[in-house]
């Protein structure tokens, strides 16, 4: 299970031509799942932090190949800051540990033919850290007036962003920013300003942050981590790739965002998407996801998200709590959990050019 190395040197880079994703000279599409947790966990030894067993990981790509997926989001592959088991626990400290499932995660990936991408820096305060911690890290007052200087803050950022660029993968023999299994990486996650919804980041902070990405990886494709398609962000020459979440699907947004990105000939990604069905208000899936497929402007879709066994344990599914939690097999599932999954399933397949049934194969649980 702790192979020497691997070579990935072989495989072809994710680019992108206007408003398509390319791979082998065809346009190619990133779609499949969230899944948050592969770098640290927050489920298994609530409230505490604990990183997933490998098995874990393993039983996740076993399943995102099963579903049709090319492609997963993970949290905290890139936000791991201020939390004792962080990549970065303090401020210029960096815990190797940590790396260790991170590293896991893309070999696996790799060699399951799946893609990556992931944020940065979070807009919360959740427990892998985010945007808050540095701040706290730099001083700043969180509750009252503050004179911290914000250039001292994004050069920290940086920092850390050197951190996981640079890293050398144990199992790969490649840095992060050398490792074509990872196509890009997001300025944020649902970044924004003091009112939700706002998009209020500072066009000069996304150019910043990208054309740094753009200088340690010159390969990988970026992604504007706003939350929303932010109008003043799309000629930022250094994104692209632009991104909403959908809480609910909402084909009427949708659309709105699609005709924004095409105007100016780049690539459009759902990141997010409840996929549960249980908002009145929500578009149905199968209409959703007919209007991502008849986009030539959409690059991918993600669904939040996915969780399995806790492997080694084969009889326990790891529970969320937010009631977006997809459990693939689960026999606890009710109809329409595994209507809504299968429905997900063949959107993933028909992403890639191929048509399947509504029936879910069962994935093998890799500790039993």
């Amino acid at each position: 299970m702790h192979p020497n190395s691997v070579d990935l040197t072989q495989n072809a880079g994710v680019t992108r031509s206007g408003s398509s994703l390319m791979l082998d000279g065809e346009r190619w599409t990133a779609s499949g799942g969230n899944v948050y947790w592969l770098g640290l966990d927050e489920n298994v030894i609530p409230p505490a932090a604990s990183y997933p067993t490998f098995g874990r990981i393993t039983e996740i790509m076993n399943t995102l190949q099963i579903m049709g997926a090319r492609a997963l989001r993970g949290h905290t592959l890139g936000i791991s800051v201020g939390n004792p088991l962080s990549v970065m626990p303090t401020l210029g400290v960096v815990n190797e540990q940590a790396f260790d499932t991170i590293d896991w995660v893309i070999y696996e990936a790799g060699k399951h033919g799946l893609r990556i991408f992931a944020p940065l820096i979070d807009n919360y305060d959740y427990y892998h850290g985010g945007k808050f911690t540095f701040l706290r890290w730099a001083g700043f007052n969180l509750t009252g007036s503050d004179s911290t200087n914000p250039e001292t803050i994004i050069d920290d950022f940086k920092n850390y962003i050197k951190v996981i660029l640079t890293r050398t993968n144990q199992f790969t023999g490649l840095t992060y920013a050398e490792d074509p299994t990872i196509f890009a990486y997001e300025t944020g996650n649902e970044l924004g300003g003091p009112n939700f919804g706002d998009m209020w980041v500072p066009n000069e902070w996304t150019e910043q942050i990208s054309s740094y990405i753009k200088e340690l990886a010159p390969n990988k494709l970026v992604i504007d981590g706003t939350y929303g398609v932010n109008a003043t962000h799309l000629s930022i020459p250094t994104i692209d790739i632009f991104s909403d979440h959908f809480y609910p699907p909402n084909i009427a947004q949708l659309e709105i965002d699609i005709s924004l990105i095409q105007s100016v000939h780049k690539v459009y990604i759902a990141g997010e998407y409840d996929w549960t069905g249980n908002n009145p208000s929500a578009s149905p899936l199968p209409e959703f996801f007919s209007s991502i497929e008849a986009s030539p402007v959409v690059g991918g879709d993600y669904f939040w998200s996915l969780f399995m066994h806790d492997v080694p344990d084969c009889m326990i599914y790891v529970n969320h709590t937010d009631g977006e939690t997809l459990q693939y097999g689960n026999p606890e599932n009710t109809v329409q959990n595994n209507t809504q999954i299968s429905e997900i399933r063949q959107h993933l397949f028909r992403m890639q050019g191929q048509n399947v049934s509504s029936y879910l194969p069962p994935v093998p649980c890799p500790g039993s």
